[in-house]
């Protein structure tokens, strides 16, 4: 085993976009952003979101808590508090944890009923 820790603690999500519509049943098919985080330590994860805009100051942080050795995926859809994430805008985002994280980045557009799904590993920081 090894015993280096696995992950960053701070990552980026330069394209973020949540599509104002979405064709097919809910909620498997809504059109979403999610970012899927690994923590393969021994402890939990405190996970704060910032959320950046073009025209406005930042929101967040939003807080989650991803337990030891689990994966947790976030749909931005589903973060309100402090306030939610605007449909139809563009966004970036930074995430920041207290233990080393792993973060996938994914999109689901089913806007059309030929969906668009993208997914990328998030930019270490």
């Amino acid at each position: 085993m090894n015993d280096t820790p696995l992950g960053h603690r701070r990552w980026a999500i330069a394209d973020g976009y949540i599509p104002e519509g979405s064709h097919g049943p809910e909620p498997e098919m809504t059109s979403h952003e999610t970012a899927s985080i690994l923590n393969a330590s021994d402890r939990d994860a405190q996970v704060r979101f910032t959320i950046y805009f073009a025209d406005r100051e930042p929101a967040g942080p939003y807080r989650v808590t991803v337990p030891a050795r689990r994966t947790r995926h976030v749909r931005f859809n589903d973060l309100d508090d402090p306030e939610p994430i605007p449909r139809a805008t563009d966004f970036s985002c930074v995430i920041e944890s207290d233990q080393p994280i792993v973060v996938q980045h994914t999109r689901l557009d089913s806007r059309q009923a030929e969906n668009a799904l993208i997914t990328t590993i998030a930019f270490p920081a």
